[in-house]
């Protein structure tokens, strides 16, 4: 018998230790997009590229940390769902650290090969390492404070990234790219020690509370993904068209600012402008996603606030060329909370517990598809167009938001099954779940996925497997 969620008390240690341990690797992940033009300057010199060059090879740190993300999360998740997530979870940090060491070994000797190596090891446990963090945090939140807890976890890591683009510049005049890349590992070997502790406090707290094991016997096939619901396809095409609306400008928008909007400044002084507007995006993100969380938790509404995020990221796309950075990167710091606070949590609604991980990791996997084919294509944008020339690149990132447009349009008009549960208070989803009124995918040989109406069990039997009560977040 589970203990009530109030007497609990080590979740909120273990999720401290679970932001700390993503910190680190936020911090680091976004150190070449804030520091793009001291890269171009000291790596078009000492590596003997030009500029169209550096932009292909630049863009391309973004691409080879996503290429193997395209399936990795997806079998790690599997993994998590079969297996746990203890020992992955220190392996993933492990990859990281040893990923961020190569990439400034990289830099210290200007090999692009040796950088490249490294944000792909670096990409293998970065990733994977938000699905297994987020069943961990699943299993000790579920409930009422699943939507705050995911919020906050996400804040305090995109605080990394508000602190990168910060600190880097200031980092950099002295001590130069080599040691803006050395403080990334820092805080990765710091994240590595949080990771560590967490699963301790995990293994040590879980079985005091008489936790379900971290995995199940079960588990999870492959021909279980052809029967996720179409609700929850539509949250994976959400999730692909938004994050790549964002996250593939933030690499590029040090060097949109400083060519568009600052170009009559001295570089330094242009750097550090930028890099002030590039934080507002993840400072704001950070502040509000816990907040926003609760608001979630308590009022529902989630596919409308995915909507508001859809159309919203279009607006920001279609007045960026008018209004200031400072505005611009506010105004994709809201898109990205509201849509992050509403997205996962919906995700969660979607698939039972045991296939929490896999469906985590499946819209990883897809989300990583997007954003490594994006930046090439970019890249490729900015080979082809004139200095300061971004009209391209802005029209693309506006289509995503309007495919997110689109997608929460079918969500909201289409009738899913499952889709009013989205628009519940988490604790009246959580009770309608026990009840038997809703209940997420029903994985078993009996289901076809051929119809709407089989994607969506309306009996509380797909929250039983061996005689035991699968709860779902609420």
């Amino acid at each position: 018998m589970e203990e009530p969620l109030q007497s609990l008390r080590a979740r909120w240690p273990i999720l401290l230790l679970t932001c700390g341990g993503l910190f680190g690797q936020f911090f680091a992940f976004d150190i070449p997009s804030a520091l793009n033009e001291q890269f171009r300057q000291t790596l078009t010199v000492s590596s003997g590229v030009d500029d169209k060059e550096y932009a292909y090879l630049f863009n391309l740190l973004y691409s080879v940390y996503s290429i193997p993300n395209i399936f990795l999360p997806l079998v790690l998740g599997m993994a998590v769902d079969r297996c746990g997530f203890h020992v992955l979870i220190v392996l993933l940090g492990l990859a990281v650290f040893v990923g961020q060491l190569l990439f400034t070994l990289g830099v210290a000797e200007a090999s692009w090969p040796i950088m490249l190596g490294g944000r792909v090891l670096f990409g293998l446990g970065a990733e994977s390492m938000q699905v297994a963090q987020g069943c961990l945090l699943f299993r000790w939140f579920k409930g009422n404070e699943v939507a705050f807890a995911l919020g906050l976890n996400l804040s305090v890591a995109r605080a990394g990234s508000v602190l990168n683009d910060l600190v880097s510049p200031w980092f950099v005049q002295r001590h130069g790219i080599m040691g803006a890349a050395a403080l990334g590992s820092a805080l990765c070997f710091a994240s590595l020690l949080c990771n560590v502790c967490s699963v301790a406090v995990d293994r040590i707290e879980g079985k005091k509370a008489n936790l379900p094991a971290a995995a199940v016997d079960e588990g999870c096939s492959p021909r279980d993904l052809l029967k996720m619901p179409s609700l929850y396809w539509l949250l994976v095409v959400m999730c692909v068209s938004v994050y790549c609306g964002i996250l593939p400008f933030n690499n590029i928008a040090s060097a949109f600012f400083v060519e568009t909007r600052y170009s009559q400044l001295p570089l330094i002084e242009a750097q550090k402008a930028a890099g002030s507007a590039m934080s507002l995006l993840f400072l704001s993100s950070a502040i509000g996603t816990p907040p926003f969380g609760l608001v979630i938790d308590n009022l529902g509404f989630r596919r409308h606030f995915l909507l508001a995020s859809s159309v919203l990221l279009s607006a920001t796309y279609s007045v960026i060329f008018g209004v200031s950075p400072a505005t611009s990167m506010l105004m994709l710091g809201m898109v990205y909370m509201v849509f992050a606070g509403a997205l996962w949590p919906s995700l969660a609604l979607t698939v039972p517990q045991r296939l929490l991980g896999t469906a985590y990791g499946v819209a990883t996997s897809c989300q990583n598809a997007g954003l490594a084919l994006v930046p090439m294509f970019i890249g490729h944008l900015q080979a082809t167009s004139a200095n300061g020339d971004f009209k391209g690149v802005i029209q693309l990132l506006a289509c995503f938001g309007l495919l997110g447009i689109l997608s929460c349009l079918l969500i909201l008009l289409a009738g899913l099954p499952g889709g009013e549960l989205l628009d519940l208070p988490s604790k009246e989803a959580e009770r309608r779940l026990k009840l038997g009124e809703h209940t997420p995918l029903k994985v078993g040989s009996t289901l076809s996925h051929s119809t709407f109406a089989q994607d969506v069990a309306v009996t509380g039997k797909g929250l039983q497997n061996d005689g035991k009560a699968r709860e779902m977040e609420g």
